[in-house]
């Protein structure tokens, strides 16, 4: 998953990535019912295409950018790693985040250690994108709102703030 943010409503939104349902195609029918319906309220971030690992049907053609970005990214999570026989996870983990990047995201929520102990190296590179646990990406986003709600309180003229969860009440987060 990773955020983004929507301008049009001061808020930020929650895209799940493109080859998420070609990940879950392998995982036990029980797995894959929960976490096919877990993600199934986000939109779809549609990014270029991979062969062997991209869906045709909900991909983009990608461009030399992309292919540069990719590479980078890559290079960073995997260091020790050929691409060219690198296992599917590894190459998709690498799509996840450089089509976070792509679509101006500025943060990535994963529980996976070994992306997350690259996080510094993928901000340094990538104008301070951000990855979090999800606990921590919770954290950030109270925080954002707390700094809304008070900016929205010295200045009210500027409108109505969307709804959001109580000051006290933040959501937790799916394990």
């Amino acid at each position: 998953m990773y955020v983004r943010p929507d301008l049009d409503q001061a808020t930020s939104v929650v895209y799940r990535c493109l080859s998420q349902p070609v990940e879950l195609a392998d995982a036990p029918a029980e797995k894959w019912a929960q976490l096919t319906e877990a993600s199934a309220g986000y939109p779809e971030a549609l990014g270029p295409m991979v062969w062997g690992q991209s869906r045709w049907d909900s991909s983009v053609w990608g461009t030399e950018e992309d292919h540069a970005r990719l590479r980078d990214v890559f290079a960073i999570l995997f260091p020790n790693v050929d691409r060219a026989t690198a296992r599917d996870n590894h190459i998709r983990d690498a799509m996840h985040v450089s089509t976070a990047i792509r679509y101006g995201g500025f943060g990535f929520v994963t529980r996976e250690r070994r992306l997350l102990n690259k996080a510094d190296r993928i901000a340094e590179r990538f104008h301070g994108f951000r990855m979090w646990p999800p606990e921590d990406a919770l954290t950030e986003a109270t925080a954002r709102i707390r700094g809304i709600r008070e900016l929205h309180r010295l200045e009210p003229h500027r409108g109505t703030l969307p709804t959001w969860p109580a000051e006290g009440d933040p959501p937790t987060p799916p394990e």
